[in-house]
C-alpha cells in the first residue's frame, strides 16, 4: 500500500525562504561586514538573510499536517476569477495611454475606473464616483503639491 502524501503551501513556502535565506547569507559574506556603526556592503544581506532563514524555520515547524477532512477532500478548487485580474491591467494600460495623450485626469479617472470594474460589488456609479474622488486627490498631491509633470489635460500630445 503506497502512502500518497499532498505537499503543504506552508511547507514550500518555509523550504523556499529557507533555501533563499542561505543563498543570501553566502553571497553577503563574500563582502566586507563592517560594524554597526560602519556597515558594509555585507552588513544588510547577511543580517535578511538570516531573518529569512529564521522565518522559513519558523513557518516549516508551525506548519500543520493535513487534517482528516482535507484528506478526504480530493476535488479541485473552482477556477480562479480573472475579472480583477483583467481590469487591473488594463487600469495600467489605460493611463499610460491616456497619460501621454490626454493628460493626468482624463488617464487617473479612467484607470481608477477600469481599475474599480474589477471588483464584482462596484457599479458603474461608484466606480465613476471614485474615479471623480481620485482625480481630486491626484490633481491635489501630485499637480499642485509635486509638481509632477504630466499635464492636467492635453488632448492629442
Amino acid at each position: 500500500m503506497t502512502v500518497r502524501r499532498r505537499v503543504r503551501k506552508d511547507h514550500v513556502a518555509a523550504v523556499l525562504l529557507i533555501a533563499m535565506g542561505i543563498f543570501i547569507l553566502a553571497m553577503g559574506t563574500r563582502y566586507r561586514m563592517g560594524t554597526l556603526v560602519h556597515m558594509g556592503a555585507g552588513f544588510i544581506p547577511v543580517v535578511l538573510g538570516i531573518l529569512m532563514t529564521a522565518v522559513g524555520l519558523l513557518i516549516g515547524v508551525l506548519a500543520k499536517a493535513r487534517t482528516a477532512e482535507e484528506r478526504a477532500e480530493q476535488s479541485l478548487p473552482p477556477p480562479p476569477d480573472l475579472r480583477g485580474v483583467v481590469c487591473i491591467l488594463a487600469a495600467v494600460v489605460v493611463f499610460v495611454v491616456l497619460g501621454a495623450w490626454g493628460g493626468l485626469v482624463p488617464a487617473a479617472f479612467a484607470s481608477v475606473f477600469v481599475a474599480a470594474l474589477g471588483d464584482r460589488q462596484n457599479s458603474w456609479k461608484s466606480a465613476a464616483l471614485l474615479g471623480l474622488a481620485m482625480v481630486g486627490f491626484g490633481v491635489i498631491v501630485f499637480h499642485f503639491g509635486l509638481r509632477v509633470q504630466l499635464p492636467l489635460f492635453a488632448w492629442g500630445n
